[in-house]
């Protein structure tokens, strides 16, 4: 998990850092999926010693779209630092986060427990204020 939460904060880190020296969004985002997939495919074979890409094809089916989805929303976010708040296109990248969690629940048949509960409803809340503060400064 922490693991998880360094990589999370280093990628927002990495994304100012290209921004400020003006890299290619493509650049930037090749690199750091590639860097991602390096680093699933050393844990997966030298530290749980797992052949990678062996368990159930849902996980492929799953992953790959919204991998694919990932991608372009770091594109897009990479696009949208340029023009506004970095905090409010941050915002937005971690909301996204709630279509895999859906997805996980409906597919996997994934237990709800309060804290995703609270976190799903708050979900809407977060992107209606979002709405509203950008119609406040306009």
């Amino acid at each position: 998990m922490f693991l998880g939460l360094l990589s999370f904060g280093l990628l927002g880190v990495f994304h100012k850092l290209a921004d400020v020296k003006e890299a290619s969004p493509k650049a930037i985002t090749a690199v750091l999926y590639l860097a991602s997939l390096a680093f699933v495919l050393i844990a997966l074979t030298v530290i749980q010693k797992e052949t990678p890409f062996a368990g159930d094809g849902r996980v492929l089916a799953i992953g790959l779209p919204f991998g694919l989805f990932a991608g372009v929303a770091i594109l897009a976010f990479q696009a949208g630092i340029r023009h506004g708040d970095i905090t409010t296109s941050w915002l937005v990248i971690n909301l996204s986060s709630a279509i895999p969690t859906v997805a996980s629940i409906v597919i996997y048949k994934e237990a709800v427990t309060p804290t995703k509960a609270i976190a799903l409803i708050l979900i809407p809340i977060a992107i209606l204020l979002l709405w509203k503060e950008r119609e406040s400064h306009a």
